[in-house]
């Protein structure tokens, strides 16, 4: 019955992701110049040749999904048994129960993306290099958090599947869109201005395109 009803919940989840989807590029694209996405392609194209091709980061990534369980079990007071990582099991955190928000924390909330774009503001004008490198890292970390996330759904880790793994899905995908130009913004010109607008954009065009949708579908019945 819960995974009826959560997958239930998550077909609107789902379409909504797709019209953000649809208009995404139009609106993010505007954040970054044509010499910072170089920037962002090279550092996603060389997570790429390390995961498949040199060696994954598996043990760097258990760290931060063991660690996102924790904290956000924390944050729901929950009791902590025990938070281990090892080279033959893996990761693992016990709690004495859960929610839908401590299974899909680790996919949710991108942790090490995040802690760069935080250094990244706060050393912004330390150095010109700084944007440039914070591009670099970001997109290499945030390919990091997307392909291990991909790879944990097509396993099928229990955190995804206790509520189901379409619900699961759609609500990673919903946050990770959004979490883009939020990410973008401490290395590129446009900065947070241009995120802000990017915001207003994406849920403007959005909604208008699911309005469209909407109406489209009406007058065929």
């Amino acid at each position: 019955m819960r995974l009826f009803l959560f997958s239930f919940a998550g077909i609107p989840i789902l379409i909504a992701d797709c019209i953000l989807l649809y208009v995404f590029p139009g609106q993010v694209s505007a954040l970054s110049s044509r010499e910072e996405g170089w920037i962002l392609l090279g550092g996603s194209v060389f997570y790429f040749l390390l995961h498949f091709f040199l060696r994954k980061p598996e043990r760097m990534y258990l760290w931060a999904h063991e660690f996102a369980h924790l904290v956000v079990a924390k944050i729901f007071f929950r009791k902590v048994h025990s938070f281990q990582i090892t080279s033959r099991d893996g990761g693992k955190v016990v709690i004495d129960r859960t929610n839908v928000m401590i299974d899909l924390a680790p996919y949710v909330f991108p942790l090490y993306s995040l802690a760069a774009a935080f250094a990244a503001g706060l050393f912004r004008t330390a150095s010109p290099w700084v944007p440039d490198a914070y591009l670099a890292v970001a997109s290499f970390l945030f390919t990091m958090h997307l392909v291990f996330s991909v790879e944990g759904f097509f396993r099928g880790q229990p955190d995804v599947k206790r509520s189901g793994r379409l619900f699961s899905a759609a609500v990673v995908l919903l946050c990770l869109l959004l979490w883009i130009p939020c990410l973008l913004a401490p290395g590129t010109n446009a900065g947070w201005k241009g995120a802000l607008a990017a915001y207003r954009g994406l849920f403007g065009a959005g909604w208008d395109t699911g309005r469209g949708l909407f109406l489209y579908g009406m007058a065929r019945f």
